[in-house]
């Protein structure tokens, strides 16, 4: 992962700060996105403070011009995008689907879905040129089980795994791997909002999760090509294929 450009969303907390510091003390040029300029600028000064290299953008990745002013942005510095780590996500409230608002059913698309297209739509050229890369888009159990009380986040979810695997057969002769993690519950601010903080810190740590990524990227534990591996309680629960 030495000098390998990542770009992830979602960085400034949780999994994707964990993802961002994990990654960048493998010596990785890391890139991370969110709307809140002070997490990213926390992520950026722990991380150089270690010795590795970060750079932020505030960026509103529900936002089709801002995901494509950013991806042109460090295309255009470093010349290339080795690994899209698609992070950022939604969830509303616990409740039943009659409740549902329409902003909260569209909230859980644009963020969870919607944004992934919108750097699909920059990044896969890029990676196309270069012949290379890797695409890891951030599910969830959620996305392998429907939820009460959260049926449009699981459907968002789902329509991640979808996505990963149409992806990887697009890009499977441009030597670009997508596959898609599943994580369970973990300790994190949106665990939180949902189950409270004391369910929050009974649930996995994100930092193996973001360890468990790295070790994908570096080829210490195999995944299927438009597969998913599922990460619960702590470790592996499965690594699954993708349908023929």
């Amino acid at each position: 992962m030495k000098d390998k450009i990542v770009v992830i969303t979602g960085g400034g907390k949780g999994l994707g700060k964990e993802l961002a510091k994990t990654l960048a003390s493998e010596k990785s040029y890391v890139v991370i996105c969110s709307r809140n300029k002070a997490d990213l600028e926390n992520v950026r000064e722990e991380i150089s403070k270690n010795g590795g290299k970060c750079d932020y953008q505030v960026v509103d990745v529900t936002d089709e011009a801002q995901v494509y002013n950013f991806v042109d942005a460090v295309a255009k510095k470093h010349g290339r995008m080795d690994v899209l780590i698609n992070n950022a996500g939604y969830v509303n409230e616990w409740k039943p689907v009659d409740e549902n608002t329409e902003k909260e059913f569209d909230d859980n698309f644009k963020t969870n879905v919607y944004s992934i297209f919108y750097f699909l739509k920059k990044t896969v050229p890029v990676m196309k040129k270069q012949n290379s890369g890797a695409i890891i888009n951030i599910s969830s159990m959620a996305g392998k089980r429907g939820l009460p009380n959260l049926a449009a986040y699981s459907a968002s979810k789902f329509a991640v795994i979808g996505f990963t695997q149409s992806i990887a057969k697009e890009l499977k002769d441009n030597d670009v791997m997508c596959i898609a993690v599943c994580p369970g519950g973990m300790h994190t601010d949106m665990r939180a909002k949902v189950f409270g903080q004391e369910d929050a810190e009974k649930q996995q740590e994100p930092a193996f999760v973001a360890s468990v990524i790295k070790d994908v990227l570096l080829g210490k534990i195999e995944v299927p090509n438009g597969g998913d591996i599922v990460i619960r309680h702590g470790k592996i629960s499965s690594i699954n294929s993708p349908p023929e």
